[in-house]
């Protein structure tokens, strides 16, 4: 690399050679000394990359070693878990090592991108269950739990996919040691059964698959499921609260607890809770499951606060509103009068399945791997999530509402109850459920995570507008033709998108203002500590780039963060930058979880850490070119590449497109800056970044060849 910063970037020629070299040795099988020779020269030329390890799997099969070669393959994997090459490769391993589950998973993620290979597989038959459960899930997407894309099973035909969902089970996914599985459920307020019938009914349908499951809501618990007699295990003198689900209508169980028994009617696939004193015996009526929920006891600790809460606005640009917060959320801004606002705050992706994973961990998205929402492998247990975080401390973790996006990649693992809505997050159920969840729960210390959608940007073929939106706005203005493939970060700037934003955050703040007032009627200062903040900005303020949207641009990244409780600094607004990222170790430090230090949050100085001296927005997004914005308080830095991120995140950046612009006049020519002493800034710092998913040109022939849309031309997306 440059060292007088004339040239952002340069590929590792010799590097390249290499790899390109052992591709030819690997294809003829010449896996001999002087493949060996070659690799050495590679790994010392490309310490860090996945490829060598790939390559030494490689050899090591070659020669028979499947157990050492499966630990190089797993290196590789948890540096690229989203790459083909990797995923052929230990569906082998496994299988010959007699992992014919971990092989179906690694099978399951290259079909289910790639179409192929065909499956290969013998699960015993005390494996069918957990071996198609995972296979389901490795086929889909990362977001959308409980929902599956197919679920796989055994007829008579062999393996089938069928429409379907989770549900009545648990989800085949990996918790930390001593979690239960989440089992999912349907949410209810009301009649205990009917959701789960009518789900039940319709669960195979292309109706619901298609259309219908935006309207389902679902309640993910972790619980054990059972058969027969079972014992709840409390500690003597202790009073808990304990969540029970039937699998079918009215199923009648009988629970003894404090030397008295009771007749239980559970509902078919919808949790009841029930208050216990000590252990309790359950005896059901007949073989049929049923699932227990993990025992929430019942104390306060004055080394825990009695609510901590995290509420996330989607799409709520701070760029957009800061200079009318006060009219535009006026119980939102007079409830964080008394925190702090972070005046600098951005996101470091550009939509909610990124995100929210950099926030729950700390992490960008390069280190979570998780950017790629048609694939659905899981976090590393040794990255401590935010919720496993602040449960370790014993609080009780609850989503009263929240998105369904991230629970497979393990980014919400922490949380005992999830209630998972697959689209639309209304601010309105928000409030009303949370002060609900408070009161059932207001003997224990919680913590708990609200998601709202209400402002968030939807493509408008078959959306419903906010009603004023309709009854206000001209007919020129009300429709127009648009393409029902446009994402919601790529909407343009429109009127109908801008007036159903305002009408919409002034209901979101209707409903926030009604959790504010009760929070404050019930709850002492020191009690508390809530965060409202936002994944993301908002495409639909953005002013097109050469008739393109900009989805890194200030005003889709410019996110909201303020706080307000105990420990956090009253009446200030904190113009010090931030990062999405930095929501993590700051709760640590107020919460006083430990931070681990290879993460990329900041603490910021307000709260005694360190001011940052630029922030990163960044897409990362396969199929698009890789998109990066590097921001202080003056200046951005703004680079784009020429080629497309592959699927598993990594682009070349040879010729990449970088300049450096003035805030407020990014991407315009006519505003570009140019000195050594910007590159000397500017130049390091982005290539830190980016260095992680750089593929110095190297590519897997098969991946690029299953891509033919995306790397048979040159042509140039716009930023």
């Amino acid at each position: 690399m440059s060292d007088d910063f004339s040239v952002f970037w340069r590929n590792n020629e010799r590097a390249s050679a290499l790899f390109y070299d052992l591709l030819a040795r690997a294809k003829r099988g010449a896996y001999d000394d002087d493949f060996l020779a070659q690799l050495a020269a590679y790994r010392e030329a490309e310490p860090t990359s996945e490829r060598a390890d790939i390559f030494a799997a490689k050899y090591l099969l070659h020669h028979g070693d499947a157990e050492n070669a499966a630990v190089c393959a797993e290196r590789a994997y948890r540096k690229r878990p989203v790459n083909y090459e990797v995923w052929l490769l230990l569906a082998d391993l496994y299988a010959r090592l007699n992992r014919p589950i971990d092989a179906l998973i690694m099978q399951g993620y290259a079909y289910g991108l790639y179409g192929a290979p065909q499956f290969s597989f013998h699960l015993d038959e005390d494996q069918l269950r957990e071996g198609l459960g995972r296979l389901s899930i490795a086929l889909g997407m990362g977001k959308g739990a409980p929902l599956t894309k197919v679920r796989a099973v055994i007829r008579e035909q062999g393996l089938q996919f069928s429409t379907d969902l989770f549900i009545g089970e648990p989800l085949p996914l990996t918790m930390p040691p001593h979690y239960s599985r989440f089992w999912a459920a349907s949410y209810t307020d009301y009649y205990l059964s009917d959701q789960g019938i009518m789900l039940d009914h319709n669960r195979h349908t292309d109706a619901f698959s298609t259309y219908g499951y935006r309207a389902a809501s679902f309640q993910l618990q972790q619980a054990e499921e059972v058969r027969g007699p079972s014992e709840i295990q409390i500690p003597a003198e202790t009073t808990a609260i304990v969540p029970i689900a039937g699998t079918s209508h009215l199923q009648k169980l009988t629970i003894t607890n404090a030397g008295a028994s009771h007749p239980l009617y559970l509902g078919k696939w919808a949790f009841s809770l029930f208050r216990l004193e000590g252990a309790a015996h359950i005896t059901p009526a007949d073989d049929r499951p049923y699932a227990i929920g993990t025992p929430i006891p019942l104390e306060h600790s004055p080394a825990r606060r009695k609510l901590v809460l995290n509420i996330l606005v989607d799409g709520l640009s701070w760029g957009v509103i800061r200079t009318c917060f006060a009219e535009c959320m006026p119980n939102t801004a007079r409830f964080f009068a008394r925190g702090t606002i972070f005046d600098q705050h951005f996101s470091v992706s550009e939509f909610t399945y990124p995100s929210l994973p950099t926030i729950e961990t700390g992490r960008y998205p390069a280190h979570t791997q998780v950017f790629n929402e048609n694939d659905s492998h899981e976090l590393p247990l040794d990255i401590k999530t935010l919720s496993e975080s602040i449960a370790d401390l014993g609080y009780y973790t609850a989503a009263p509402l929240g998105a369904a996006d991230c629970i497979y990649s393990g980014a919400m693992r922490g949380y005992r109850t999830l209630n998972a809505e697959p689209w639309t997050l209304p601010s309105a159920d928000m409030a009303e459920r949370t002060i609900r969840q408070i009161e059932a729960f207001n003997e224990t210390d919680q913590f708990l995570y609200l998601h709202t959608t209400d402002v968030h940007p939807w493509n408008p073929k078959g959306f419903k507008f906010y009603p004023s939106t309709e009854t206000h706005l001209p007919l020129t203005q009300r429709v127009f033709e648009v393409d029902e493939n446009v994402t919601s970060v790529h909407l343009a700037q429109l009127p109908v998108y801008q007036d159903h934003f305002w009408r919409s955050l002034s209901c979101v703040d209707r409903h926030l203002g009604y959790l504010f007032s009760y929070i404050e009627a019930h709850f002492d200062e020191r009690d508390i500590l809530v965060s409202l903040y936002s994944d993301h900005g908002n495409s639909v303020f953005t002013m097109p780039v050469n008739g393109s949207v900009d989805v890194i641009a200030e005003n889709a990244t410019h996110a909201v963060w303020m706080m307000r409780g105990a420990g956090v600094p009253e009446g200030h607004i904190v113009s010090e930058l931030t990062s999405t990222a930095d929501l993590y170790p700051t709760l640590g430090t107020l919460c006083g979880f430990p931070v681990a230090d290879d993460i990329d949050g900041n603490l910021p100085a307000v709260f005694g850490g360190k001011e940052r001296d630029a922030v990163y927005s960044m897409s990362m997004f396969p199929g698009q070119t890789y998109k990066l914005a590097v921001r202080t308080h003056d200046h951005a830095l703004r680079l784009e590449t020429l080629e497309k991120v592959d699927e598993d995140g990594t682009v070349d950046f040879a010729d990449a497109r970088v300049g450096i612009y003035p805030r407020g006049h990014e991407l315009d020519e006519n505003h570009v800056v140019d000195s050594a002493e910007l590159r000397a800034f500017f130049y390091p710092r982005a290539r830190s970044i980016v260095r992680e998913i750089a593929n110095n040109g190297e590519f897997w022939p098969a991946m690029r060849e299953a891509r033919p849309e995306w790397f048979g031309s040159s042509t140039k997306e716009h930023l």
